[in-house]
């Protein structure tokens, strides 16, 4: 079993907004990071909806350690861009910073929609899709 994991939006909306309780259990039992981008992307749609985004953001930060991007993340996101871009296979750059991240802090990446990060897979990024 992993000891920390890096959990992208589609995890947060089925263990937060779904109430996926067991999913929820064993990440409150992991180092559970969470991009800041994939808070974004979560926090977003609470916004769109017009619902309590800040209390929701709340959450999220006890619940989880919320990763801001450092000149790590940031270049290996780059690098990780341009070589993609040199093989005409670009992916959205939310995915790619996730990816950067779970690649920078050497943990695994748990998602609920693998295909998204299926590129990145030859760059050294373990992709889970349950724990």
């Amino acid at each position: 079993m992993v000891e920390k994991v890096v959990i992208d939006t589609t995890v947060l909306i089925d263990a937060l907004e779904r109430g996926n309780e067991g999913l929820l259990l064993k990440l409150t039992r992991l180092e559970a990071l969470v991009p800041y981008v994939a808070l974004y992307e979560y926090l977003w749609g609470y916004l769109y909806l017009g619902r309590d985004y800040r209390k929701e953001k709340e959450v999220v930060e006890k619940l989880f350690v919320v990763v801001y991007p450092d000149q790590r993340i940031l270049l290996r996101a780059m690098e990780l861009d341009v070589q993609l871009a040199k093989q005409g296979l670009r992916i959205p750059q939310a995915d790619l910073l996730i990816a950067a991240t779970a690649l920078t802090l050497g943990a695994p990446l748990l998602t609920m929609d693998a295909k998204h990060y299926e590129r990145l897979r030859g760059f050294g990024l373990r992709v889970l899709t349950e724990l």
